[in-house]
């Protein structure tokens, strides 16, 4: 009785005092300037850019990008990734508890002749546990606990990029369509052209050089219909593998004018809200956390490991009410520390200490990297939104110039050289137009998957 109760009192006592090794984690840090080095005042927070894509007004939108959260195998992965994050954190946490077995087992036998039996019965229960003395398997739960952390983040980062990802296939499908429209009311235009031409001609007041350059003209054109017809049914492909099924089940319609030519204010935030939202600076500082805690569970292994056993049986003859009567139990108390590879066991805490500096420029390489690409999207979409009057006047002008050049060539004061020359610019500043704002969508797109919204 007596050793029982000094081997209980060094275990309550070793519990008791038990401490927690290695360096505790106190989270990560990064200098970033007060604003951004364009000077772009913070639009929106937060709230705003969880749903980015409501500020475009376009309910075809919403629908898509909800539909791939939905079905995209990448995004049911992420979830599946989650789960299996989340059944790690509890074997781990079990690790906790103490382990038991319980085993019970009866005999039966019996003569035929002289009809008597006999039985016997027995029992057993026995538990170990090893208490938590130096900490391991609190850092063990410590790092699965980042690990959880850090495979949601990275569910995020997929999240965010799904959602841009379907709003640039969509947005270059706008612009395949509207594309697909001007050339199409060009090539109306340049036919109406080539038949007074043709009249001309037949009338003896152009020549047959000025019917040619017309019929160049419009079939330059006609030759880009096809073109734009392919970027549609590839852009619907895009979506359809984005939105995890077939393209025969995306339906899209046309949005209004007002809708796609509608570009909403930047939501850009402040330099310093890129370390609580951008998913990938999450995810990278839950790693650092995790590596952190490894140096603690390499640390523990260092130091002994002390385990606690117990067991208790019993048996019986064939009278079972005898069968407590019998039992017997036993506790048993074990220290162990190994010798001749503790410098294995010394490597160990060196390696994780240098995973743990690994760690750590990772996460300030992300966070170096966030920063430039806000900023790359911030010239990009100033740049874009300076040249987009620019060509909507220098569309609306080389509009005027054809038609004017066509009312000098029906007045036979210049070639048909010139006219042709006119269309062409018209056709191409037109294009223009379409192009930059295809941009200026993408790029906000991608400045706000920049800023850490969609999730």
């Amino acid at each position: 009785m007596k050793k029982t109760n000094f081997l209980l009192s060094v275990t309550v006592a070793a519990v008791l005092s038990s401490c927690l090794l290695g360096p505790n984690f106190s989270g990560a840090s990064a200098d970033l300037p007060a604003t951004w080095v364009n000077k772009m005042p913070p639009a929106s927070g937060k709230d705003s850019l969880t749903t980015w894509w409501s500020s475009f007004g376009d309910s075809q939108l919403s629908r898509l990008i909800q539909t791939g959260f939905t079905n995209n195998p990448d995004m049911v992965n992420a979830a599946l990734a989650i789960a299996r994050a989340e059944s790690d954190l509890r074997t781990v946490r079990s690790g906790m508890l103490p382990s038991a077995s319980v085993g019970l087992s009866g005999t039966n036998s019996g003569n035929f002749n002289t009809s008597t039996s006999h039985g016997k019965w027995s029992g057993s229960l026995s538990a170990s546990w090893r208490p938590d003395v130096w900490g391991s398997t609190r850092r063990q739960i410590e790092a699965s606990m980042a690990s959880l952390g850090s495979t949601r983040a990275a569910s995020a980062a997929t999240r965010a990029a799904l959602a841009s990802s379907i709003a640039t296939g969509y947005f270059e499908w706008i612009s395949a369509k509207e594309s697909l429209r001007i050339a199409k009311e060009q090539l109306e235009f340049q036919e109406r052209t080539f038949e007074i031409v043709r009249k001309r001609v037949d009338a003896g007041f152009a020549s047959n050089l000025d019917l040619e350059q017309a019929r160049v003209t419009v079939i330059s054109t006609r030759a880009q219909i096809p073109s734009y017809e392919a970027s549609i049914r590839s852009c619907e492909n895009a979506l359809a593998t984005l939105l995890g099924t077939t393209v025969n089940n995306v339906h899209l319609g046309m949005p209004s004018a007002s809708t796609y030519n509608k570009i909403p204010r930047v939501p850009t935030g402040l330099p310093s809200e890129l370390l609580r939202r951008r998913p990938d600076i999450i995810q990278a500082e839950y790693n650092l956390h995790r590596a952190t805690a490894n140096v603690g569970i390499a640390v523990a292994d260092l130091f002994p490991s002390i385990s606690l056993s117990g067991s208790a049986s019993s048996a019986s003859g064939s009278d079972f009410a005898h069968f407590f009567s019998t039992a017997g139990w036993s506790l048993v108390g074990n220290v162990s520390h190994t010798i001749f590879n503790r410098t294995a066991l010394k490597e160990g805490v060196k390696v994780a200490e240098i995973e743990r500096s690994a760690a750590g420029q990772s996460y300030r390489k992300t966070v170096l990297a966030a920063f430039a690409e806000v900023e790359e999207c911030l010239i990009a979409y100033a740049k874009l939104k300076n040249q987009l009057p620019q060509f909507e006047a220098s569309a609306a002008a080389n509009k005027k110039a054809a038609e004017l050049s066509m009312r000098k060539f029906e007045a036979g004061e210049i070639d048909f050289l010139n006219v042709a020359s006119a269309e062409r610019a018209w056709l191409s500043a037109e294009l223009n137009i379409i192009s930059t704002r295809q941009q200026i969508r993408i790029t906000l797109a991608r400045l706000c998957t920049a800023l850490g919204g969609g999730w």
